[in-house]
């Protein structure tokens, strides 16, 4: 009898595969309904169907494709060569020449990728000196790279590109620094908006008409009927990782409108075998961003820290923070690109000087906190579709 039923298993889930060739097909058996497949797919006779590019046995987690451009390991590779072949970049003496960027928001209008980066001061994960706008015809790069000429508007950019309710025409707002810009020209001039939501670092959508945006800790949601106006409370985020910290949202509304938030996550406490330390969180909601859930215990992590190049080349990231999707005409996840520290990898920097929030035990430098001494920069990662 026992034989009998693992082999009507295995013959159910080879009839899937042969009906259902573009999702992916994953082996678990214990699904009672979508939140247990991430709201990423959906749950059929005991088993998560996963959307592309999600796999895993929830469908929680963004299927990286192999050997990806060379120019994807650097959107902005301007100071490569000034950056140190092994070794921190910034040491108690000085700092070498390299300068940071830390990702920003990419945007296709016109048939053309633009993208929206901080360029940081020398030796500086903190400060900001300008604003980068670069231009591709491919959103893996190259960029063409100039100064948006708004001068110095901070950091931890987002941006959303929306139609006016009331002219319907085309806007484009970015949010970066603690304040909101608006224009009606991807170049710009952009102009800052009264009233940004009261929090750093917020998600922000566009949505039935309606504004949305979540802060940096991903704790609650705002809305406000229009961009100047007074933001109100619309929901509490009371979910949080089993350990650990989640920061950086990015979040969307998918094809069957349910509401999702990925995060940056990581543990103070983790400094070696940073390929596996702790990097993501995701959220989402069937219920119009109301009630949250994620799945725990242990928790899904929707993008990991290995990435592999056309080259023949891997890279195992430290820490990859500040996540933006990307999504094709369908509504399909695309790529996704992230702030990266571009030096150190799996063995971590346990032993580096300048590094903030040590660990209390041993007082060493923690994977997320590697980036503050090595070179740090703009990496966008394409998804199995």
């Amino acid at each position: 009898m026992k034989f009998s039923y693992i082999f009507i298993g295995v013959l159910l889930r080879f009839i899937l595969f042969l009906f259902f060739p573009c999702p992916i097909i994953t082996a678990i058996t214990n699904c009672k309904n979508n939140l247990n497949c991430s709201l990423n797919g959906f749950c059929k006779n005991g088993i998560c169907i996963c959307d592309k590019p999600w796999g895993g046995s929830r469908c929680g987690v963004s299927q990286y494709k192999l050997n990806q451009p060379v120019t994807a390991r650097n959107l902005y590779p301007h100071n490569d060569s000034d950056a140190p072949k092994s070794g921190p970049c910034v040491t108690p003496s000085g700092s070498c020449p390299a300068l940071n960027t830390w990702n920003g928001p990419i945007i296709y209008t016109n048939k053309k990728y633009h993208m929206f980066n901080p360029l940081y001061k020398r030796g500086s994960l903190l400060q900001t000196q300008d604003m980068l706008h670069g231009i591709a015809t491919n959103i893996t790069g190259p960029y063409k790279w100039h100064s948006q000429n708004q001068g110095n508007m901070g950091s931890n950019p987002a941006f959303v590109l929306f139609q006016d309710v009331n002219t319907n025409v085309t806007k484009y707002s970015l949010w970066v620094g603690g304040n909101i810009y608006v224009s009606d020209d991807i170049n710009g001039y952009f102009e800052k908006i009264n009233s940004p939501p009261h929090f750093s670092n917020p998600a922000p959508i566009f949505y039935k008409g309606k504004w949305y945006a979540t802060d940096q800790t991903t704790t609650k949601i705002l809305t406000t009927d229009k961009l100047g106006g007074t933001w109100t409370h619309y929901a509490d985020i009371n979910v949080k990782l089993n350990r650990g910290v989640q920061e950086d949202p990015f979040m969307w509304v998918d094809r069957r409108a349910n509401w999702h938030i990925i995060n940056h996550a990581y543990d103070t406490n983790e400094y070696t075998h940073c390929g596996k330390s702790t990097v993501s969180a995701h959220l989402f909601s069937q219920d119009n961003g109301k009630t949250w859930f994620m799945l725990q215990n242990p928790n899904v992590e929707p993008y990991s820290h290995t990435v592999s190049y056309e080259d023949g080349t891997t890279h195992t990231y430290t820490t990859l923070e500040r996540p933006n999707c990307h999504f094709n005409e369908k509504g399909q996840m695309t790529h996704i690109n992230l702030a990266a520290d571009l030096m150190t990898q799996d063995a971590g920097c346990k032993s580096y000087a300048i590094c903030p929030a040590k660990t209390k035990i041993g007082n060493y430098c923690a994977c997320t906190n590697c980036k503050y001494a090595d070179h740090a920069g703009t990496i966008i990662i394409a998804l199995d579709v």
